[in-house]
Formats: structure tokens, sequence, C-alpha cells
């Protein structure tokens, strides 16, 4: 469970605990970017700043725990259960994403299952708190709407993208969607298990294992210091033009 620690800014890297979303330090990224400070004493009091280690669920498909997450740093998977009760990675989000939004229709769960793919930095909001501000800010309506439909807009470049052509080529479209969520410096991405890609892009672990291995053998995906992965931007968009 992730654990409170004493209350302080957002912007301070060490500090769990009640939101204060007035200091956050990537505010115009976040599910409130478009609220005027004076919301934020009077609504925002239930919002609570999480450190969540790689590997922890956040939620489970079918539940409505009555909250959802803005992502501050840090990757989510998210899976659906097939019919046969295997899961299926069905998508990917990053930093400024928000996740559990189908809660805001009444009577709705989630839709999927979501996992963190690294130490993850969220802030979880109270569906109620969303629904208080929406009533005295009827532009934050609109805000989530856009985001809902950013989400179905991404979900589809994920299924084109990642749903055709090569292994390889594949391999590097999701290389590329995964950097544009760095936060680290140099674009510095945790490594997905070769059973996770494997999911992801529909191939055998085998394949996955010896494509990767390969873009470490020429560089193109290298180990750094803190054992996270820098890819090599062009290598990855050749890789994506070249191969059919």
């Amino acid at each position: 469970m992730p654990q409170l620690q004493k209350r302080n800014y957002c912007t301070d890297a060490t500090w769990l605990g009640q939101a204060d979303c007035a200091h956050c330090g990537i505010r115009h990224l976040m599910l409130f970017s478009g609220l005027p400070n004076s919301a934020f004493d009077a609504h925002l009091a239930p919002v609570e700043h999480f450190i969540f280690p790689a590997g922890s669920t956040l939620f489970t498909e079918g539940r409505n725990d009555g909250v959802v997450y803005s992502i501050r740093k840090g990757i989510i998977k998210l899976l659906s259960v097939t019919p046969n009760g295997n899961q299926r990675i069905v998508r990917l989000l990053g930093p400024g994403m928000a996740i559990g939004l189908e809660l805001l229709e009444p009577g709705s769960h989630y839709q999927h299952t979501a996992v963190a793919v690294s130490e993850l930095d969220a802030c979880r909001i109270p569906v109620a708190t969303i629904d208080a501000l929406e009533l005295q800010f009827p532009e934050l309506c609109n805000q989530i709407r856009q985001r809902l439909q950013d989400q179905l807009n991404s979900a589809d470049d994920w299924i084109v993208e990642l749903g055709t052509g090569t292994a390889r080529k594949r391999i590097a479209h999701l290389m590329l969607m995964m950097m544009e969520f760095a936060t680290e410096p140099g674009g510095e991405i945790p490594q997905l298990s070769g059973s996770d890609i494997a999911a992801i892009i529909g191939a055998s672990p085998e394949t996955v294992s010896r494509i990767i291995a390969d873009m470490k053998r020429n560089r193109i995906l290298e180990k750094t210091a803190n054992g996270l992965y820098r890819g090599d931007t062009p290598a990855l968009e050749s890789i994506i033009e070249t191969d059919s």
C-alpha cells in the first residue's frame, strides 16, 4: 500500500499526502489544469497524492471504487480479460493522462484493470469531488469530455500502429510511444517485459526477445546508469519507414 507522509507541496518529489493542486509543478498537464486557484482549497481537500510501486494495481475491471487517477509520472498499462480468461494489454498511458474517467457516467464501472508498469506518481480523485466541481465550474465538463475524446483518438492510433506491419516495426512504434511518456532527461523509459510487449503487439515472446536483443546489440535501445533505457529516435523512425 502507498504510504502517506507530512503535507508539503507537490513540487517536492519526496512528498506524499493530501494534494496541493494550486502549487503543482505540472498542473498544466493534469485533470484540473483549467480551474482557477479559488477552486482548490474549497473543493480539492479529498484529492490525495500517492507513489505506487511498479506492479501495483490501481483498480480492477468491473469494480467501481468511486475514484479516478491523474498521472503525474510513470506509465500505466490497462488490461482487459478475454472470454477465455487471459489478460490482454489494451493501452499504455503516461503523464498528464487520467484513468477511470468512465466512472463519471452514473452506474458505470471500470472498463479495464490498471497496473503500474514503472513506479507511478499519481493523484487519486474522488468522483464526488469532480461532480461537485462540475456544478460550479461547467468548463470542467468540456475539459474532461475533450480528454476522453483525445484518449479515444489515441486508442485508434494504438490499434493501427501496433496492429499492422512487421513485429520489428510494431516494437519500434511501441518504443516511440513510450518515449513520449518519458519524464526522465533524455527520454529514458522503463523496459517492458517481453511477455508484455508480446501481448501488446500480438507476437510470440520468442520473436520479441530476438528483436529487442537485436535493438540492444545495435544500440537502438541502450540501458542507462539508472536502469532505464534510452531509444535512438531516428533509428526507430527509420525502422517504421523501411520495414514492410
